[in-house]
């Protein structure tokens, strides 16, 4: 019997990777939605898609938290996991309030600044899906019994979690300057895309956030 089924539950434990990837499909439906509004194309069917695949997110995230409510054993503590687990979620909840943010109204007219949250939203849809890399090979560190190769390899994909946040910060830095040195001529929609720029980087911030949580339980 493998490890993760033996100490965490293997029900439990999927529920995580498959939880983990609802997330990461979810920013991509949010990634889809920036950019379709970027062209001036219509945002509804991205925005119900994002929602979707949240409220997926969501639901795997309750059912969780119900098992974890029985007696099932813990390869880790059950508050830890938990935590692990909400982390994860918010990158989710995030990636919804940036199409949220899409349906308030039409963007900023400015081909640069447009062109500038593109950038933007591939470089926090990579930092997201380097961490669900990340979260995949979790099974292989709980089979191993926590060998140190794969604590290793657990820290290199952390690593690149944190690189990747940090490009996605410069992205960041950089749209918001530019929205605001040159949208005085439509502040409203200046700032309504300063405020898009800013929920962008949240998702990016949490994915961040989450991948750290792990580095308490890998170098045990």
């Amino acid at each position: 019997m493998k490890l993760f089924e033996s100490r965490i539950g293997p029900s439990v434990f999927k529920s995580y990777y498959l939880h983990a990837e609802k997330v990461f499909e979810t920013v991509e439906n949010m990634n889809a939605c920036v950019k379709a509004a970027c062209e001036g194309k219509k945002i509804e069917e991205h925005i119900a898609a994002t929602s979707k695949s949240e409220l997926e997110a969501d639901k795997i995230k309750s059912e969780i938290r119900d098992v974890l409510r029985g007696s099932v054993r813990l390869a880790v503590d059950k508050p830890v996991f938990l935590d692990l687990v909400s982390r994860q979620d918010r990158i989710a909840d995030y990636a919804e309030n940036v199409t949220e943010i899409l349906s308030f109204r039409e963007l900023y007219e400015n081909k640069e600044a447009k062109s500038l949250v593109l950038d933007l939203a591939d470089s926090v849809t990579a930092t997201v899906d380097e961490y669900r890399i990340t979260v995949g090979r979790f099974e292989y560190l709980l089979e191993s019994g926590f060998a140190n190769k794969e604590k290793e390899i657990m820290h290199n994909h952390i690593g690149k979690v944190n690189d990747l946040e940090h490009a996605a910060d410069l992205v960041e830095a950089k749209a918001a300057s530019f929205v605001f040195s040159n949208g005085d001529d439509q502040p409203l929609a200046a700032s309504h895309m300063y405020r898009l720029i800013q929920r962008l980087d949240d998702v990016a911030n949490a994915a961040e956030t989450a991948a750290n949580s792990l580095l308490p339980i890998i170098s045990k």
